[in-house]
């Protein structure tokens, strides 16, 4: 039996990570060559009056334009409907090769924080490199 730890398997990346302010935060770019599908992990805490939190997904074939993906966007999180995590998945194969995540606050006094990973799948060669090497494996 041949048993890989998923470290080995699925490339993580920090997608965005940020206080929530009335402004639009772009994340890095994160190149997806070599993989065929994506995982968006959403967690946003939005406070303040009337604060929305809205994130959504753009590609890239250079990493320096963007462009919105067709229906990947996560529902607005807003203050009164407290934290929310999303998930949202991606079909690389149909995508350019470059993601980035996009979140736009607003509101009066606008608060809180938003944090959205991005997990690589299906990689074509393996074991896939980690940004940062595993902290423990138990």
């Amino acid at each position: 039996m041949n048993i890989h730890s998923p470290c080995e398997q699925v490339k993580t990346a920090l997608g965005v990570a940020a206080a929530i302010t009335a402004a639009t935060n772009n994340g890095t770019g994160i190149d997806c060559l070599g993989f065929e599908n994506a995982k968006v992990v959403l967690y946003s805490a939005p406070s303040g009056s009337g604060t929305t939190s809205d994130v959504k997904v753009q590609d890239s074939a250079d990493n320096s334009t963007f462009a919105d993906v067709t229906s990947a966007a996560f529902t607005q999180v807003t203050t009164a409907g407290g934290a929310k995590i999303y998930v949202g998945e991606i079909k690389l194969a149909k995508r350019a090769r470059y993601i980035r995540i996009v979140h736009t606050g607003a509101g009066g006094s606008a608060a809180g924080f938003v944090v959205a990973t991005v997990e690589l799948y299906s990689a074509r060669r393996k074991p896939v490199t980690q940004t940062n090497a595993a902290v423990f494996s138990v």
